[in-house]
């Protein structure tokens, strides 16, 4: 008959008194987005960056354990819309959709990976100095007396280090005390275990830490810096590591301790919904709850209820070797063809899942390779396509070049033959202004010819009518007179001599001395 498990009772309420330990922090959780800056969580400079046309609004008292805004009348001022959902008062906000996409811890989760998206090469090594007050440093504190209190379990605990966050639950008679570091945790367990105090044996045992999960499906190329760097998005890591084998190989497994139980919550939520990738390989990381084992101390005498009847039974004989034709050999044997057909199952399902597993990083790689060759043809039509606008545009650009030359051609011929035209028209002009001149000039010439020998003529006319003064009377005739050239001989004009000419000129329509005279241009 199977031993039955030991203590029942104090199993629960140590898992009672760590589920109320953590409510507070589960409640602080929904205010602070998962710890907040004080304790773990998100850093104020992973906020919410995405902007967006909305203010992120809600009204009501609501909101959950996840962080998200608290619910109640949505939009700026009340009723359903994208800002707030219908909350209520002390309900969650399951309206976080907006016109930007989903809004709260998701979308700080989403900028940090942003943030942290590129190569993960020669990544930083881990501080390996020990945490302060950590998860690793609390101790469960059983059977107590009703009326301890903080200070005298303060005064316990003082020569084992700084204490902190004292719990103590007097209804089923257990505590919970943080010790700074690790191994005064490890020394104050190992010297207050079963001691007498206020009249009872304490039971001390580190207790169940809450924050801590368990990451599957890891490839051969996940190291205690990338787990420590890929999970820190979801809050403050305490300790990360990578579970590997006697040889040192990895066994595609690894732990997170975060420091506050919200944000293991929220890591296990998300990536149990979604697919996390830690490298380019497309094996998602498989997160569950976990609770590692105290393999230190194990199960001593002392623990044992003594007081339980099956504890006589199982114990009133000792070790020993079954008989080959016994009834305790019979069953026996059943047990370990038994435990057997389990083994042998096993190792099939792990030869089955090995078989599956190359199968699908075969598909994997295959259908990799046809969506990288997919986007390669994506890319080059892309390419093709901007190269045929690029080389349309360039014929456009030609053409329209080759229009403007066109025009400046036509309008540099037109300004030719206009100034051409203006040049003619101007050698024609000048070219009768200097007509024009000569002739005026041959007139004027004409005119001062025509004046001298007027002039000529005037003089003997003069001498002419003097010597009749002198000698004879002047000849006239009907108020005519005669006017000769040339030279005046002895005989005279009417004689016929002295080779002159002359004629009849009326007195009064006689030239003046100062004839009209064409005006010069």
């Amino acid at each position: 008959m199977a031993n039955p498990k030991p203590e029942p009772v104090a199993a629960k309420e140590e898992n009672d008194a760590d589920a109320q330990h953590e409510q507070p922090d589960n409640q602080q959780t929904g205010q602070q987005n998962f710890g907040g800056p004080k304790r773990g969580g998100h850093n104020n400079r992973f906020g919410n960056r995405r902007p967006g046309p909305y203010p992120q609004r809600g009204g009501g008292h609501g909101g959950d354990n996840f962080g998200r805004r608290r619910g109640g009348g949505a939009g700026p001022h009340g009723g359903p819309g994208p800002h707030g959902g219908h909350g209520g008062h002390g309900g969650p906000n399951h309206n976080d959709q907006g016109p930007m996409g989903p809004r709260g811890p998701i979308d700080k989760i989403n900028d940090k990976l942003s943030n942290m998206g590129g190569p993960t090469f020669d990544l930083p090594p881990l501080e390996q100095s020990e945490k302060k007050f950590s998860g690793r440093t609390r101790l469960y504190v059983g059977n107590i007396g009703n009326e301890v209190d903080e200070s005298e379990l303060k005064e316990l605990f003082s020569p084992y280090g700084e204490t902190s966050e004292y719990f103590i639950n007097k209804e089923k008679n257990f505590a919970f005390v943080r010790v700074d570091y690790r191994i005064n945790a490890e020394k104050a367990k190992r010297e207050l275990d079963g001691i007498l105090f206020k009249g009872k044996n304490l039971k001390i045992r580190f207790a169940p830490n809450g924050s801590t999960i368990k990451v599957k499906n890891l490839t051969n190329f996940v190291s205690n810096e990338l787990l420590y760097y890929a999970f820190s998005v979801f809050g403050e890591v305490e300790r990360s590591y990578v579970v590997v084998d006697e040889r040192g190989k990895p066994t595609g497994e690894g732990v997170v301790e975060f420091a506050r139980k919200g944000c293991a919550l929220h890591a296990v939520r998300k990536c149990s919904e979604g697919c996390f990738f830690l490298t380019s390989s497309l094996r998602p990381c498989i997160v569950e709850s976990y609770e590692p084992s105290d393999d230190t101390d194990g199960y001593p005498e002392k623990y044992l209820p003594k007081k339980n009847p099956e504890y006589s039974k199982h114990r009133e004989v000792g070790p020993r070797f079954a008989g080959v034709s016994s009834f305790e050999h019979e069953y026996g044997m059943r047990w370990k063809q038994l435990h057997e057909l389990y083994a042998q199952k096993e190792q099939a399902m792990k030869k089955e899942y090995e078989m599956e597993k190359e199968k699908l990083e075969a598909q994997m790689e295959f259908a990799r390779y046809e969506h990288e060759t997919e986007m390669l043809r994506d890319q080059l039509r892309a390419r093709e396509m901007d190269r045929d606008r690029q080389k349309h545009e360039w014929e456009m650009k030609e053409r329209m070049a080759e229009e403007q030359r066109q025009r400046n051609e036509e309008q540099m011929r037109r300004q030719q033959e206009e100034m051409q035209n203006r040049i003619i028209h101007q050698e024609e002009e000048l070219r009768r202004r200097q007509q024009e001149n000569n002739l005026f000039m041959q007139a004027h010439q004409l005119d001062n010819m025509l004046e001298q020998q007027e002039q000529a003529y005037d003089q003997p006319a003069g001498m002419y009518n003097n010597m009749n003064q002198d000698g004879d009377a002047p000849v006239v005739r009907n108020n005519h007179r005669f006017e000769g050239r040339g030279d005046m001989g002895p005989t005279g004009p009417r004689n016929g001599g002295g080779g002159g000419r002359g004629h009849w000129v009326s007195n009064d329509n006689r030239r003046d001395d100062f004839p009209p005279k064409r005006r010069r241009y």
